[in-house]
């Protein structure tokens, strides 16, 4: 058994294919056509809870500690030990199995944040059954979204289908489904607004080797103001040596990482490496940073935020990095 384990864990890359992509999709529809038969007059909320996918969070859960002088220490002192900005609305005191540690803030309240009183149109890139859309709709609430469009952007027509069957079912939703491919992107349906539009996202980027640069540039020649918000396992990739490793496709260094994760219990120090390994393995992207930070050198595009490894949504070895940008 140890043996087989070890060859799971090393084995070489295998990024997923749009068929795989399809057939997972299509589980998803068989499940929220069943819910949307069975229970229609539930919320669209109710059905996103059923789903495994509600996580809008609270909006500001560092307040408390921020306020409170008899607690405000301990929880600066926190923050100190793990490297963390204090009371920056991003990251929170918790506590976890019976140790203090700090947490982030929910990504979807996060995007919620991002909202602005002039934004015409809310788009996911790679947006899956747009579940994360859906989220913020129901973040935000029908007086602030009335006059929002929302665009699920995906590359599978069982995600498009998926997404199209929750916003009928809510009847209210302004949504929009369109084909989503980060080597030749088009962004065309946005070309319409003038104010702002918020466009981000969320472990899409992630299954796509290499994403064109010219995505960048469609998205600045628009007339509306652009806020681009990168929340994808790509913090790996400001090491230069493991950019240097990956591009070489070093089989023998990336196998010796995952050797470690199933037989050194040191691993559980080394998160930025594993998450290496994992990319590695499943054939993930090796370019977006080096995008996002080629625009902001030539003056291309305003970094707001930028946090590293900072939540996961479901896979340790796989973790978010959040890269919040305004381009103009």
């Amino acid at each position: 058994m140890a043996e087989n384990h070890g060859e799971a864990a090393s084995s070489g890359p295998e990024g997923r294919t749009k068929a795989s992509q399809e057939k997972g999709w299509q589980k998803v529809r068989h499940k929220i056509e069943h819910l949307v038969a069975t229970r229609p007059r539930d919320h669209l909320a109710s059905l996103l809870a059923q789903l495994r996918e509600l996580e809008i969070g609270r909006a500001n859960p560092a307040d408390f500690y921020a306020k409170r002088d008899v607690i405000r220490p301990l929880a600066q002192n926190l923050f100190a030990r793990d490297d963390r900005p204090f009371n920056d609305g991003f990251y929170h005191p918790d506590l976890r199995a019976g140790r203090f540690v700090v947490s982030s803030i929910s990504p979807i309240r996060y995007l919620m944040k991002c909202v602005r009183p002039d934004t015409q149109a809310i788009v996911e890139l790679g947006s899956g059954w747009s579940a994360n859309l859906f989220q913020l709709y129901v973040g935000l609430g029908f007086e602030r979204t009335r006059k929002i469009r929302f665009h699920g952007a995906e590359y599978t027509k069982e995600g498009q289908a998926c997404a199209e069957i929750l916003a009928r079912h809510d009847g209210e939703i302004i949504f929009r489904s369109h084909n989503c491919d980060y080597r030749t992107p088009n962004v065309g349906y946005l070309r319409p607004y003038r104010k702002h539009v918020l466009v981000y996202t969320r472990h899409s980027i992630e299954q796509v080797d290499y994403i064109s640069p010219e995505l960048y540039d469609m998205l600045r020649a628009l007339d509306a103001r652009v806020t681009l918000v990168h929340i994808e396992p790509v913090g790996w990739q400001r090491r230069a040596d493991l950019m240097e490793r990956r591009r070489a496709n070093d089989a023998a260094f990336f196998h010796a990482i995952g050797r470690s994760i199933m037989t050194d219990p040191a691993a559980v120090e080394r998160p930025v490496e594993n998450a290496s390994w994992w990319s590695w393995r499943m054939n993930y992207n090796v370019n977006l940073l080096g995008i996002v930070d080629d625009n902001v050198r030539r003056g291309q595009a305003r970094q707001i935020k930028r946090e590293y490894e900072f939540a996961v949504p479901a896979n340790i070895l796989n973790p978010s990095t959040l890269v919040h940008l305004e381009l103009w």
